[in-house]
């Protein structure tokens, strides 16, 4: 099968032929029509996520099932219409699994300490075929196709998951901004919107600003501000009558960006940053002390969760900014990701569904 691979760190993906992975009896076989490429990609090439090489990169697929594992328990059948996770294979042994369990009555991939994880340490989804858990493979609704279904599995999840956070704390009908309109921030955006927040665009790049201008009037946010200016803070102010933000979700990595967030809340207000800056974050104790700040964590959506995300994309006809390239252009996209003028998401075109 035709794949793509990281050779070395920092250098061009290789373009290759390798074998079909074998289908194990509790795997899913995934033909990929799809595949994304984030910033996170980026920090695999770089070898942020330290893998054995060479490896198949790409943790955002949607496709199809060819064939079910001989154990696989669920309903899956072939041809079923799916996204990936890249979060997989459970042991359901070590402490992470067994806390999980202890709290919630079942595992959860995400926190397994033994964990595989597509596209980061892991084969991923530049690739004709890739392997999928059952539990971490999500059913891709009709009216999304495979090209908006792929970032879904990680941007639209990561946006879901932290604007869940914001939860109970935060309710429908306060003010909510996201910062950062990028690949990620502009399906935040349109999510905080259909979930009936007042929502916010904060960007310092008027591609980011106009991005989410140019978003569905349904979907639209409430009041844009770009950072950039001296009157940013002044606008956020006078938008939630003095008050602040009662809730932030930070798309950005850079730690200057965040700390200035974080003066956006307004008492009580709650910040979910999901950048992963090589620094260390550098917050402003005393607003986060006499305004009793929340600063939360958030690492992606479950499967679950997934699920209920996809039923609002496809209700809200939530979706993403394309930029679409075919699979020769896989050793290019690292520089097309780096364009300034790039809005929204980059996603590759694997190969043709010849089922419809």
């Amino acid at each position: 099968m035709r794949a793509a691979q990281i050779i070395e760190y920092n250098k061009p993906y290789q373009l290759c032929e390798v074998p079909v992975p074998e289908c194990g009896d509790h795997d899913l076989l995934v033909e990929v029509f799809a595949a994304g490429f984030c910033h996170s990609d980026v920090q695999v090439l770089q070898g942020q996520f330290v893998a054995d090489l060479p490896m198949i990169p790409s943790h955002e697929p949607a496709g199809r099932i060819v064939k079910v594992g001989s154990q696989v328990q669920d309903s899956w059948k072939v041809g079923d219409r799916v996204g990936v996770l890249n979060f997989k294979n459970a042991c359901r042994t070590c402490v992470g699994c067994l806390q999980h369990l202890r709290r919630h009555s079942k595992t959860d991939p995400r926190f397994c300490q033994r964990r595989q994880m597509a596209g980061f340490k892991h084969d991923g989804a530049f690739a004709q075929y890739m392997l999928a858990d059952p539990e971490t493979t999500i059913p891709l609704p009709d009216g999304i196709s495979f090209e908006q279904g792929a970032p879904l599995m990680c941007a639209g999840a990561t946006a879901w998951g932290a604007l869940q956070k914001l939860l109970p704390d935060v309710q429908p009908g306060e003010a909510v901004a996201v910062a950062g309109i990028g690949g990620v921030g502009h399906l935040a955006i349109q999510l905080a919107k259909a979930m009936g927040f007042k929502t916010v665009a904060i960007d310092n790049r008027d591609e980011g600003c106009q991005l989410a201008s140019d978003l569905p009037a349904h979907l639209r946010p409430d009041q844009v501000v770009n950072s950039s200016h001296a009157d940013a803070h002044k606008t956020i102010l006078d938008f939630t009558a003095g008050e602040g933000l009662a809730g932030i979700v930070v798309c950005m990595d850079s730690v200057e960006a965040n700390a200035w967030c974080v003066q956006q809340l307004g008492a009580r207000g709650v910040m979910v940053p999901l950048g992963l800056p090589k620094e260390k974050w550098r917050f402003d104790s005393e607003a986060m002390v006499f305004n009793e700040l929340t600063i939360r964590g958030s690492y992606v959506s479950s499967a679950e969760q997934v699920k209920d995300m996809l039923e609002i994309v496809a209700e809200k006809d939530i979706r993403s900014h394309l930029t679409i390239l075919d699979f020769d252009q896989i050793p290019d996209v690292a520089e097309a990701f780096a364009d300034k003028s790039r809005k929204g998401r980059l996603v590759i075109r694997i190969g043709k569904d010849n089922t419809n």
